[in-house]
């Protein structure tokens, strides 16, 4: 991918995450439960990367039971990453210069709280931006929101009482719909990536979807998928500017098209994030107060540990990064009680590696 500046990748991002952040709302509503998780209420073998040969898992994390009575924090759940690893026979250290941040897309059209610790709100959209500080980069780390991990939850008084292993997007519905259920998520990946610290995350909600893409005055790609049925102005082949509800068709569109391992929708996501990035450059580049505009324009739809002074000190720090591409952890969809992804450990434990470590000289 082409060197961009990330100037104003932060709201980029943030829009992304809004307009991708879940599934078409009747499908949302017609795919929720409020099914309690198999296993409730006892903790999974943790994931860690090993300091052998081949990165090989070991089972050494506790697999007691959680006491429901337990004063538990979030600690308690919480891997740490290893300082050395080896994957494939090479040695990594790992790499302090790393910063992230989770963007995460909530299904719900506003932010509502819930009235206790479970809530009905699936973070469908997760995408994690992996700054290194030290390279001047960005990458960012698309997950399928089917991915099967350890999930923590919480019980009624708002406990954590244990890991059940089901699909991460799951893990918001743990908590208050607010912060709660976004530290939850942001735990939850933390958990998948084998340790490695979220250090801010940013919730957005679906609302607004047509007036963010209409403000940055729309978006231009390559229609790659049939829509006939959906939306007869995509037009396989055709390339298009992005409007309107044909923007919110093009990145959210998933059960109607028989995507049911949500591979095809994720393809389309990193399209249009790619595409949006150039034209908020372009954007930027006649006027440094449109990044204003945009944050207004998603700020009641907004959950972060970030003020917008952070946001924007972190965009004009990083004006000068460069984005080294968006990747997406290799594996299998599989038909279980849902669709299940299961990433490839191999393929995951190397990038990682490549994300997170730097190799050790020889």
């Amino acid at each position: 991918m082409k060197k961009s500046t990330l100037k104003g990748l932060l709201i980029t991002i943030v829009v992304v995450a809004l307009i991708v952040g879940g599934i078409a709302l009747a499908n949302a509503i017609e795919h929720r439960s409020e099914r309690v998780p198999d296993g409730a209420g006892t903790s999974t073998v943790s994931r860690v990367l090993e300091d052998v040969p081949g990165g090989e898992m070991t089972d050494d994390a506790a697999n007691m039971p959680v006491d429901d009575d337990s004063e538990s924090e979030v600690v308690d759940y919480a891997s740490q990453a290893l300082e050395s690893v080896n994957i494939g026979g090479k040695e990594y250290h790992l790499n302090e210069n790393i910063s992230t941040l989770l963007l995460i897309g909530v299904d719900d059209m506003e932010i509502e709280q819930s009235r206790g610790y479970r809530n009905q709100a699936m973070a469908d959209f997760l995408v994690l931006a992996v700054f290194d500080n030290e390279k001047k980069s960005c990458t960012l780390l698309q997950i399928n929101r089917n991915t099967m991990t350890d999930v923590p939850m919480l019980g009624a008084t708002g406990d954590y009482i244990g890991l059940t292993t089901e699909q991460i997007t799951y893990a918001h519905s743990y908590g208050d719909g607010l912060e709660e259920s976004c530290e939850n998520t942001a735990l939850a990946v933390s958990r998948l990536l084998y340790g490695m610290k979220i250090d801010n995350y940013l919730s957005l909600t679906m609302g607004g979807i047509t007036a963010l893409n209409d403000t940055v005055g729309g978006v231009t790609v390559t229609i790659e998928d049939d829509f006939s049925g959906v939306d007869d102005t995509l037009i396989k082949g055709k390339t298009v500017t992005l409007m309107g509800e044909h923007a919110v068709n093009f990145v959210r569109a998933r059960y109607s098209l028989k995507d049911d391992t949500n591979v095809s929708r994720m393809r389309r996501q990193a399209t249009y994030m790619t595409a949006l990035v150039s034209k908020l450059q372009e954007k930027l580049a006649e006027d440094d107060a449109f990044i204003l505009e945009l944050y207004n324009a998603v700020a009641d739809y907004l959950i972060t540990d970030c003020d917008i002074n952070d946001l924007g000190e972190i965009s004009e720090n990083l004006s000068t990064y460069g984005l080294d591409g968006i990747v997406t952890p290799e594996g299998e969809s599989v038909h279980g009680e849902y669709m299940e992804f299961y990433p490839d450990e191999a393929a995951l434990q190397q990038l990682i590696a490549d994300l997170f470590y730097v190799p050790v000289e020889e």
